[in-house]
Parts: C-alpha cells; sequence; structure tokens
C-alpha cells in the first residue's frame, strides 16, 4: 500500500493489545508437546535403564556407558524429531498465529478509521504485507523449535552429569520430573512472548506501510513493570529502531521483550501541523 494518513488534527491510537485467549491456547498446545515427549524419553530411556547400569557407571566406567545413554537417547531424539518435525511445528504455530493476525489488523484498521476517515475494508483490502507478515509467523515456530531441540538436550547432559555423580535410579527419576515442570513452565513464557511480540510486530509493520513513523512506550503501570521498562514509559520513539533504555542497554519494542506486557501509542499527524 505505502500510502501517507493523517487525521484532521494530531491524535494517536493504542496498538492492539496481544490476544490473551491466543497466548494462553499457544502455551498449552506447546506445554502437551513438551509433556508427550518427556513420557516417551522417560520410557524409552531412564526406565530403559535399570540400577546396575547407573552403579557400572559410576565405577569408572563412564566411557560404555556414556556411549549407550547417548545411543538411547540419540534413538528417542530421533522419533520424536520425526513426530515433531519442523513442518508440524510451523503448522501449529501458524494456526494461532493466524488468528493473531486477523485479529490485529480488524483491530487496528478499525481504530484508524474513525480517525483519518478511510475505511477499515479498503485499508485490509490494499494492505500488501503478506511475505512481511509470514516471515514474523516463521519466526514465531523458530522459537518453539528451538525450545524443543534444546530441551531434549538437557535432558540428556542432566541425566549424563546425575549418572557421573552416581545418583541412583529412583534420584534420576525424580529430578527429570522436576526439569520437565521446568520445561513446561519455559513453554508457556515462550508461547506468551511470541504471541506479544507477533502481535507488537504486525502491528509496526501496518502502522509503518501507512507512513507512520512514531510512537510513544506505554507501560501497564503496575508493580510488576520492570525499572527498564518503566524508564522508557512516555517516551517517543522511531518505529524503525525502537527505544533504547541505560537501564537494561537494549533498544526494544514495547511488547517483545520476554513477557513484556507493554504497549505503544502510534502517532497520527494532523494536516492542519502543515505549513
Amino acid at each position: 500500500m505505502k500510502r501517507i494518513v493523517e487525521a484532521p488534527k494530531e491524535t494517536s491510537i493504542k496498538s492492539p493489545p496481544a490476544p490473551k485467549t491466543q497466548e494462553r491456547e499457544f502455551g498449552d498446545i506447546i506445554e502437551k508437546m513438551v509433556e508427550r515427549m518427556a513420557k516417551q524419553w522417560k520410557n524409552q530411556v531412564l526406565r530403559a535403564m535399570n540400577q546396575g547400569t547407573i552403579e557400572k557407571f559410576a565405577d569408572a566406567q563412564k566411557g560404555n556407558f556414556a556411549k549407550i545413554l547417548l545411543s538411547m537417547a540419540r534413538n528417542v531424539k530421533k522419533k520424536l524429531l520425526k513426530q515433531y518435525d519442523d513442518s508440524r511445528i510451523e503448522s501449529m504455530s501458524n494456526q494461532f498465529t493466524s488468528k493473531v493476525d486477523k485479529r490485529n489488523q480488524k483491530e487496528l484498521y478499525g481504530k484508524l478509521e474513525s480517525k483519518i476517515g478511510i475505511s477499515r475494508d479498503e485499508l485490509e483490502a490494499t494492505e500488501g504485507l503478506t511475505f512481511q507478515i509470514n516471515a514474523y509467523k516463521l519466526e514465531t515456530s523458530q522459537w518453539v523449535k528451538k525450545l524443543r531441540d534444546e530441551t531434549l538436550e538437557d535432558w540428556t547432559s542432566n541425566t549424563l552429569r546425575l549418572m557421573a555423580d552416581g545418583k541412583g535410579l529412583p534420584e534420576i527419576l525424580s529430578q527429570f520430573d522436576g526439569m520437565v515442570e521446568k520445561r513446561k513452565n519455559h513453554a508457556k513464557m515462550v508461547a506468551r512472548t511470541q504471541i506479544a511480540s507477533f502481535n507488537s510486530l504486525t502491528t509496526k509493520a501496518r502502522a509503518q506501510n501507512l507512513g507512520l513513523t512514531k510512537a510513544v512506550w506505554v507501560t501497564s503501570n503496575d508493580e510488576r513493570v520492570r525499572r527498564s521498562h518503566r524508564d522508557r514509559n512516555g517516551e517517543e520513539f522511531d518505529l524503525s529502531e525502537g527505544l533504547y533504555s541505560a537501564q537494561d542497554g537494549k533498544t526494544l519494542l514495547p511488547g517483545t521483550d520476554y513477557q513484556c506486557r507493554c504497549d505503544y501509542r502510534i502517532l497520527i499527524p494532523g494536516m492542519d501541523d502543515e505549513e
């Protein structure tokens, strides 16, 4: 589209918030993936060992039994990577990001319609951002793939360390259960962060596509707001650059930092500002 929009007078609109329903549902499905991976890994690696294997491993025969464990882990990893392959994860992620994208488009253009006098239907029909938004969708799926791969590596390396430390099978199983809970919690955090980030990035892309270049950072204004984000509150920034804070040494766009609940007001220039 690449049109330049203005309002009769300088004004602003608030960016559409990240949808909590999609955050929750995406988190649930990624958590379920970790849960199913854990069940298979536990049954086919940990329970495939026996206490004698653990004792021999601890009895100065690390090389041989490390190879046994790694071989079992490698076989299960191969099965899990086939079960949760890249295509499946991309399809799963696309299911949720597409809903977020549709909602973002409807809400953002709905807010703009009353400010700039161009109908939401026209803004949607002439958008032309398919390739850019598809790239953001793919970025979301990459984070889920990273979670999958790091989870399998963590389970393997931690089990090897516990065996090397001479831990018994019951303790290894118990600690594995703890690791699974941590990964499930991490899965929910990844889901919340990536849905919020995708929502923020699509808002930015749509605003820039309309020639809107400036915004103001807005926090959730509660005790949970981290200091570095509170430092940015109320500050104007370029959408193309984001906003820097010496508190964390980062340049960020609201909603893209981990578990960030901030959003922004998009500034719309007024016709009466023209000379």
